[in-house]
C-alpha cells in the first residue's frame, strides 16, 4: 500500500540545474497534482512550484580553487539538503553539479531512500572512475544525450536516454512569431546595425573571466567593421547589476535583458559564449557562435590533465566535428574573438554554420525529455518493477511513509 501524497526532493546546483529542474517539476506535478516537491534550486524551480529552501546560485562554483573560496556557501547547502533527507522523502532527483549530489546520493541510500540522477555527468569527457560511484550510490540514471545510454548500462546502472530537455523549453519561444527589428526598437537599438549576442556564463567567476575579454573583443571589431551594438541575457542565477559593472566603461550600446535569452539569441547575428549549455540553446535558434572559455591556471591545469576531448563545447562533441570555433584560456583573447567574429559575419559562412547547428539539434530528441522523465518518476514511485537481487530495501521503501529519524515517519502535507 502507497502512502500519497509522494514527497521528492530535487537538487540542481547551478543556473541550468535549475532551468531544467523547473521543467521537471512542473511536468511532475501535471503527472501527479498531489506531489510535494521540495529542495535547492532557484528561480525557475520556485516558479513551478517546488519549496526551494536554499538558493542554488550561493553553489555556482567552476573548478577546486573555485570551491575554496565559497566553502561556507557549500557546507550551509550540504547542511539544508542533509536536514530535508532527514525530514522524510520517498525519493531523491539529482540533476546534474556531480560533486555536491554524488554526496547527497550517498547519505540518501544510508537513510534508504531511493535516488534518479537526471542529466548526469559528462563521464565521457572526465573522470570517467565516478561511474563505478554513480552505480553504488544511483538506482537509475535519466540521461540527454544519445550515446550516454550504452555507457551506464556496460557499467550496470540502469539508464534510459530521454532526450535534452533544452529542445522542450525552448518550444514556446520559437514558436512564437518574432520580429527582429522591432525587438531591436524596444531595447533601444538600430535595426540596421550589426548586433552581437553576449553569453559570458551563469556564474560571478565566469563573468569575471569571460565579460572583460568578449568587450575588448569587440571593440577591436567595431574599429573595422563600423557600428556594433550588443545584447547580454542575464542568468537566472545573477543580477544585472553585477553585469552592468563590466559594461558601464564602454561606450558602444549594450543592453543587458533580463530573462528573455531566446529572444537575444534571434536577434543577434552573432554571438561569442562562454562554453556550456548554452552553447546548444544558440545552436536551436541556428544563431552563428564563437565559443570561449578560461579558467583560473589552477583549474586549467588540473583539466588539461583530467579532461580526454578534442572538443569542449557541446555542440562540437554532439555533432561530432569541430562547427563552431572554440578559443580556450590563452586563445581567448581579444583579437581571436575579433578575428572569428568578423568570420562569421560573411553569409557564406554563417548559412553553413547554421546548417550543421540544424543537423546538430535533430540528434537531441524529439522534445520531450522533462515529460518523459517525470513520467519514469512517477513509475518508479508507483509502479515498482520486479525485484533484483539485493534490491529488497529500496523498492519496499517506496511502499512505506517517508521516515523521520525524530518523529519515526508519518504522512507530510
Amino acid at each position: 500500500m502507497h502512502f500519497p501524497p509522494f514527497r521528492i526532493m530535487i537538487i540542481a546546483g547551478e543556473a541550468s540545474g535549475d532551468l531544467h529542474g523547473g521543467a521537471l517539476s512542473t511536468a511532475l506535478f501535471q503527472t501527479d497534482p498531489t506531489l510535494k516537491i521540495v529542495g535547492i534550486g532557484g528561480q525557475a524551480m520556485r516558479k513551478s512550484g517546488v519549496d526551494v529552501q536554499f538558493d542554488s546560485a550561493r553553489l555556482g562554483i567552476v573548478g577546486l580553487f573555485e570551491a575554496l573560496l565559497k566553502w561556507r556557501d557549500i557546507w550551509e547547502g550540504y547542511q539544508v539538503a542533509k536536514s530535508i533527507l532527514q525530514s522524510g522523502v520517498h525519493l531523491l532527483v539529482i540533476i546534474d553539479f556531480p560533486d555536491f549530489n554524488l554526496r547527497m546520493a550517498k547519505m540518501a541510500k544510508a537513510l534508504d531512500i531511493p535516488v534518479v540522477y537526471y542529466i548526469g555527468p559528462q563521464l565521457w569527457a572526465w573522470r570517467k572512475g565516478r561511474i563505478k560511484t554513480i552505480a553504488e550510490r544511483v538506482d537509475k540514471m535519466l540521461v540527454i544525450f544519445p550515446f550516454e545510454e550504452a555507457i551506464y548500462r556496460e557499467a550496470g546502472v540502469p539508464c534510459e536516454f530521454v532526450g535534452h530537455p533544452l529542445i522542450e523549453e525552448a518550444v514556446p519561444f520559437l514558436e512564437t512569431p518574432f520580429l527582429k527589428a522591432e525587438y531591436l526598437q524596444k531595447k533601444r537599438l538600430d535595426p540596421s546595425a550589426i548586433t552581437l549576442g553576449l553569453l559570458p556564463g551563469s556564474r560571478k567567476t565566469e563573468i569575471e573571466a569571460h565579460l572583460p575579454v568578449m568587450l575588448e573583443g569587440i571593440k577591436l571589431l567595431s574599429k573595422e567593421v563600423g557600428p556594433l551594438q550588443m545584447l547580454i541575457p542575464v542568468a537566472s542565477t545573477l543580477s544585472a547589476d553585477f553585469i552592468s559593472r563590466f559594461t558601464q566603461s564602454y561606450s558602444l550600446p549594450i543592453r543587458i535583458v533580463e530573462g528573455d535569452i531566446y529572444s537575444v539569441l534571434r536577434a543577434a547575428d552573432v554571438v561569442v559564449a562562454a562554453s556550456g549549455t548554452v552553447t546548444l540553446q544558440a545552436a536551436l535558434t541556428q544563431t552563428p557562435m564563437v565559443v570561449i572559455y578560461k579558467l583560473s591556471w589552477i583549474t586549467y591545469a588540473l583539466a588539461r590533465w583530467l579532461i580526454d576531448l578534442p572538443s569542449i563545447s557541446l555542440v562540437n562533441i554532439v555533432a561530432q566535428t569541430a562547427l563552431v570555433p572554440e578559443l580556450i584560456q590563452e586563445n581567448a583573447t581579444p583579437e581571436r574573438i575579433c578575428l572569428e567574429i568578423k568570420k562569421l559575419l560573411d553569409p557564406a559562412v554563417r548559412d553553413k554554420m547554421k546548417a550543421g547547428l540544424g543537423k546538430t539539434v535533430s540528434l537531441l530528441g524529439e522534445g520531450n525529455a522533462s515529460r518523459r522523465a517525470a513520467e519514469i518518476i512517477h513509475q518508479t514511485l508507483n509502479n515498482p518493477p520486479d525485484k533484483e537481487e539485493g534490491t529488497e530495501g529500496f523498492w519496499m521503501h517506496l511502499n512505506k511513509p517517508p521516515q523521520s529519524p525524530v518523529s519515526g515517519g508519518g504522512n507530510f502535507t
